[in-house]
């Protein structure tokens, strides 16, 4: 329960901040400026940011004009305060205090990463779904930040790994030039890394085919970028399972849309909120989906 709260409550932080994120990429304002109202402008106060808790006590309208806030900022704090929550739990074992530093470090990057993923993801929904646009300001960045962090991880338990079996009387012989252990499990750290970004070439390849033979009707850059996040992000076989997923959530939504004639045929609706969705579920229970499915074909088989 402690780590749930622990959880909920960063995650209810960062909701907040992912909210902002999503309104500042669609303009020219900066995203570390202060918090103020839309309507009056007025910068808001400390005791006006605590997540969800400033909003039930001003009950949803500026303390300044009065005007009303929009509920989308009380809805996605509390949705981040609950994926975050729900990443807490499935990274963070109840043992963690009796873990290894390391062991501890690691899983404490792992978390911090998973939310930052979440964040992009959760801010590319709101801003496709609203303006039909997924911002280079947040997908550029998102990609580099990513690179970057899987690169310094494979470095960082390069070096853990180097440093304890030279510091170990038999781990001595386990390395160059008396054995390819440590380089095999170089490797083996970096299959974040070279699986991240193969899967982001396939995904890349896969959207800009699709960009080309539709002429750019059926796909726009923007998912491109982000389908490049994704198979960053997730790797592979997650990566897989977000795109069907996601195209699988789209036909659904589309063809529901279609009945109650909200669109017709040859209208188009925005396809990011659905990779991000595709993204967040593949995140979670990525390789538990593709593994129930590899096993599901096999008895089908039979």
């Amino acid at each position: 329960m402690e780590i749930f709260s622990l959880g909920f409550i960063f995650g209810a932080i960062l909701g907040s901040f992912t909210k902002a994120l999503a309104d500042r990429s669609l303009t020219k304002v900066s995203f570390f400026g202060r918090s103020y109202c839309n309507h009056c402008q007025k910068q808001l106060v400390w005791y006006d940011l605590f997540p969800i808790i400033s909003y039930l006590l001003i009950k949803g309208k500026c303390r300044y004009c009065k005007k009303a806030i929009p509920l989308e900022y009380l809805l996605v704090e509390v949705l981040m305060g609950v994926l975050i929550a729900w990443l807490f739990l499935q990274i963070i074992p109840t043992t963690f205090l009796t873990l290894s530093p390391i062991s501890q470090s690691l899983k404490i990057i792992e978390v911090i990463f998973k939310s930052f993923v979440l964040l992009v993801l959760v801010s590319v929904f709101l801003t496709d779904i609203k303006k039909g646009l997924i911002p280079d300001r947040i997908t550029y960045p998102a990609v580099m930040i990513t690179f970057i962090y899987l690169v310094a991880l494979t470095i960082y338990k390069s070096v853990i790994l180097y440093f304890y079996l030279k510091n170990n009387t038999f781990g001595k012989f386990l390395l160059p030039p008396h054995s390819d252990y440590f380089f095999r499990h170089v490797l083996y750290s970096a299959d974040p890394l070279i699986s991240g970004v193969l899967s982001a070439l396939g995904l890349g390849l896969f959207f800009g085919l699709i960009i080309i033979l539709t002429k750019g009707r059926g796909m726009g850059g923007g998912d491109l970028k982000l389908a490049i996040f994704m198979g960053l992000t997730l790797g592979f076989p997650s990566s897989l399972v977000a795109i069907i997923l996601a195209f699988l959530s789209g036909s659904i939504v589309g063809l529901v849309l279609l009945v109650i004639k909200i669109k017709r045929f040859g209208q188009t609706i925005p396809f990011g909120p659905f990779l991000a969705l595709g993204s967040i579920m593949a995140l979670f229970w990525g390789q538990q989906i593709y593994d129930w499915y590899l096993n599901f074909s096999k008895g089908s088989i039979f």
